[in-house]
């Protein structure tokens, strides 16, 4: 299992500090269309992560993990969101066509 968070500039890894200051690390899903969304969501090109890649709970937002007891689980369906891109990583937004006027 890999120690260490797969989003771009993170460095966190799976140690005992980390998890003593809540830190958790959740899989790749194994549904393939979630597994895409998330790996879209990291802006890597070409990524495709196996199943034991991981992301820290820094790229999730605090609502979408249910915590009981001691157990911390991601909710069904969430997709990482919480990242820092540099400027080149930004993403790419569709061109408006112009048409031109008789």
């Amino acid at each position: 299992i890999p120690s260490h968070c797969t989003a771009y500039n993170c460095t966190l890894r799976r140690k005992i500090e980390t998890s003593k200051l809540g830190m958790t690390f959740h899989r790749f899903p194994r549904d393939y269309g979630l597994r895409r969304k998330w790996e879209a969501a990291l802006r890597r090109e070409g990524f495709a992560a196996n199943d034991g890649w991981v992301l820290c709970s820094d790229h999730f937002k605090l609502d979408e993990f249910d915590r009981d007891g001691q157990v911390c689980r991601l909710r069904p369906g969430v997709i990482p969101s919480v990242f820092n891109f540099p400027a080149h990583l930004g993403r790419v937004r569709a061109r408006k066509t112009m048409t031109k006027q008789p």
